[in-house]
């Protein structure tokens, strides 16, 4: 090969080289610009912050008397006691601007005692005892799931278990129903107990003092107060919440506990929660199709205030 086709060879491959770091670059930043989630902040409105006050106040009035016949009423409320301690720590519950399920939640907590958490998780024992038990208590995996999220950087309290959508969404254990979230919309900051969550449901484990909680569900087929047994569908994956709403996000269940313990709730983390579900036998057929007959608590359905 003369020397001139050598020089041609090398300006054709470097032009080539140069073209596709170039692609890659592109695609690289547009991965970037697509990666960040979409901010919760909100515009700052006399209604919204009317209806903070609002939710916050009827918390306080439920604390204030608090008892099996109004334990569930409110699920901020039941947020406030399933978060772990000091999880909304610094959280600016105060902000106009930010994000409003978490204020209402932030200043749940802030005002709730000890006491008055040691006195809801009796009540939900209470609760219970009201029940016919539905089934034995054991553990089953809440889906059939493809791969399952490791490490801190994906969640440090929570593992996302990859499965189509529309797949049915199990309870891992017996357990009473004390969330189940079935209208998350983007539009409205109220739809939901959790904006990144979206539609999800939190059963209490009273077998173990844990909460276990379902999220970015498509729909719902559990409601609160219901008593639910492992393996009983209460659900169908699919990609509500903000998080999960993104393109390419869905696809997935997330799936985290936390447990009542020495007088706190403290996060079950990922690497405990993933030795767990390594632990639990799938579901058969049979155990998740079968409901069985139980006696179930009246609780009152409260229709949700017009969205703002």
């Amino acid at each position: 090969m003369t020397s001139s086709a050598r020089i041609v060879r090398v300006a054709v491959v470097a032009a080539l080289a140069a073209c596709l770091s170039q692609i890659a670059d592109a695609q690289q930043r547009k991965r970037h610009r697509a990666s960040p989630p979409p901010s919760l902040d909100v515009v700052p409105s006399p209604e919204i912050e009317a209806r903070v006050a609002s939710e916050v106040a009827k918390a306080r009035q439920i604390l204030a008397d608090l008892n099996t016949a109004n334990l569930l009423d409110s699920p901020y409320l039941v947020s406030a006691v399933y978060y772990h301690d000091g999880f909304l720590t610094g959280f600016p519950v105060n902000k106009p601007s930010a994000d409003p399920e978490r204020r209402i939640i932030g200043q749940i907590s802030n005002l709730m005692t000890p006491d008055e958490k040691a006195l809801f998780v009796r009540l939900l024992h209470d609760l219970w005892a009201e029940t016919v038990p539905p089934g034995p208590p054991h553990f089953l995996s809440p889906v059939s799931y493809s791969s399952m999220s490791g490490g801190r950087r994906t969640h440090r309290y929570a593992v996302d278990l990859f499965t189509p959508e529309g797949s049915p969404v199990h309870s891992v254990c017996r357990g009473l129903v004390v969330l189940a979230d079935n209208e998350w919309t983007a539009a409205d900051p109220f739809s939901a107990a959790s904006r990144k969550g979206g539609n999800a449901v939190i059963v209490f484990d009273p077998d173990h003092d844990r909460f276990y909680r379902y999220c970015h569900m498509s729909t719902v087929s559990v409601r609160s107060g219901e008593p639910v047994a492992a393996g009983q569908t209460i659900g169908t994956v699919g990609h509500t919440g903000f998080n999960a709403a993104r393109a390419g996000h869905g696809r997935h269940l997330h799936f985290e506990s936390n447990e009542y313990v020495d007088g706190k709730v403290r996060a079950i983390d990922n690497r405990r929660l993933r030795a767990m579900l390594l632990t639990w036998p799938r579901a058969t057929e049979e155990q998740t199709t079968m409901k069985p007959a139980v006696t179930t608590i009246p609780v009152p359905i409260i229709t949700p205030p017009p969205q703002l």
